[in-house]
C-alpha cells in the first residue's frame, strides 16, 4: 500500500490522527522514506557534516580513539546508529588505522533499516578494506559485557514528535483527510490528559512544544545499556536546551523546505533535539554529562583549525579555498556551527 493510501486508511478508521502518528507512517512504514529512499548527497534531499567535509569525521575519529585509548584500551563495541552512506565510519577507521591493537579490538555494529543504505555502506566499508561488520535493525546489541563507544550524528533529529500550543489551554495539533476535495488538513483538539499536561508545564511561558516520546525512550534504552556494559554515547544533531519559542517540525524535498502534507513518503521530516531533556535522561541512569556543547565548540577543540592546515600543505589554490569553506560550514554560526549540538555522556 502506498504510504498516503496507508496515511487515509488509518485516519479513516480513527477519524483523525496526532502529527506523530502521521510522521512515523510517512517515514518509518514498510514503503516509508527512511526505509525505501536514500535521501543523503547534494543529488537527494539534505547532506550531513561528514558529507560536507572528511574533516568532520577525522576529528569524531580521533576523540573516539583517544577515549579508547585512556579509558579502554581492550576489545569493545562500535556502535553507529543510522550510517547514512556510510561516510563517517568510513573516516573513523581510517584515522583510526594509526593504532593497530584500536582496530583488532573493534566489534563494529551499524543499526540501520534502509537496503539502500546498507548497500552504500558496504561499498564504503569494502574501499578502505573493513569488513568485520555486524548490521541490526534495532539497537540489539550481540556482544555484551564489554565496553561499548556509541555514537551518532543527525539521527534523533529524525523521531517524530507530537505538536502542542498553548490558549487558555493546552491544545494538540492533529490531522484530518478531506475526501470529497482529496486534501489534509490540520485540526485541534483541547489537552485532556495529566501526564502530557504535566509534561507540558516547562513550556508555560513559551506557549508552543513539541513532545517525542519514541526519542525519549530510544535514548534511555542507549543508556541503560552503557550504564551497564560501561562505555561512552556521543550524539550530534540540531536542536536546542533551552526550548525555544516556536515550532521546529520542518520538511526537506531536494534540499529545499516544504510543506508536511507534500511527496508524503518522498521528504525529510525532522524536529529539534531537546538536549535538555536527554542529559536528564542520561542523569536519571547515572550517567556522567562529558560535554555538551555546540557543533563549533567540539571541532576547534578537538583541533579542526589544524587539521585543515595541515591538509592545506602541496594544496593548490581552488583545493584551499574548498577546505576553508567546508570549514567554514561546519563551525560557523550562521551554519552548522550553533544549531548543532555535541552531547557525550559516559560510564567509566
Amino acid at each position: 500500500m502506498r504510504v498516503k493510501d496507508l496515511i487515509i486508511s488509518e485516519i479513516n478508521k480513527k477519524g483523525k490522527i496526532d502529527i506523530s502518528e502521521f510522521i512515523n507512517l510517512s517515514q518509518y512504514g514498510d514503503s516509508g522514506y527512511y526505509i525505501k529512499q536514500n535521501p543523503i548527497g547534494l543529488n537527494n534531499d539534505f547532506i550531513t557534516a561528514p558529507e560536507v567535509s572528511q574533516m568532520f569525521g577525522e576529528i569524531v575519529g580521533l576523540f573516539i580513539l583517544n577515549y579508547w585509548q585512556n579509558k579502554i584500551g581492550t576489545s569493545y563495541n562500535l556502535i553507529e546508529l543510522g550510517p547514512g552512506r556510510g561516510s563517517l565510519i568510513s573516516d573513523i577507521l581510517r584515522v583510526g588505522n594509526i593504532n593497530k591493537k584500536y582496530i583488532d579490538s573493534i566489534n563494529l555494529t551499524l543499526i540501520e533499516k534502509n537496503e539502500k543504505l546498507i548497500n552504500l555502506q558496504k561499498k564504503s566499508l569494502k574501499d578502505i578494506g573493513f569488513d568485520k561488520v555486524t548490521w541490526q535493525e534495532e539497537f540489539k546489541i550481540q556482544k555484551k559485557n564489554i565496553p561499548s563507544i556509541i555514537y551518532s550524528n543527525e539521527f534523533f533529529d529524525c523521531f517524530s514528535v507530537r505538536q502542542f500550543y498553548k490558549k487558555k489551554k493546552w491544545i494538540e495539533k492533529f490531522i484530518k483527510y478531506n475526501s470529497a476535495n482529496n486534501l489534509f488538513n490540520f485540526t485541534e483538539d483541547e489537552v485532556n490528559d495529566k501526564k502530557i499536561l504535566k509534561k507540558l508545564e516547562q513550556f508555560d511561558k513559551i506557549k508552543v512544544a513539541e513532545l517525542s516520546s519514541s526519542r525519549k525512550n530510544y535514548f534511555d534504552k542507549v543508556c541503560k545499556f552503557i550504564k551497564r556494559n560501561k562505555g561512552i554515547f556521543l550524539t550530534i544533531d540540531y536542536g536546542y536546551k533551552k526550548p525555544p519559542n516556536y515550532l521546529t517540525l520542518q520538511t526537506i524535498y531536494n534540499h529545499k523546505k516544504t510543506h508536511l502534507f507534500e511527496n508524503i513518503g518522498n521528504q525529510d521530516i525532522t524536529a529539534h533535539v531537546n538536549f535538555n531533556e536527554l542529559i536528564n535522561v542520561a542523569k536519571n541512569n547515572e550517567l556522567k554529562l562529558e560535554i555538551y556543547c555546540s557543533q563549533k565548540d567540539f571541532l576547534m577543540s578537538c583541533g579542526i583549525e589544524q587539521r585543515k592546515e595541515k591538509l592545506k600543505i602541496n594544496k593548490n589554490q581552488k583545493d584551499i579555498e574548498t577546505l576553508n569553506l567546508e570549514v567554514d560550514r561546519l563551525t560557523n554560526k550562521s551554519k552548522m556551527g550553533e544549531i548543532f549540538k555535541v552531547l557525550v555522556v559516559s560510564c567509566l
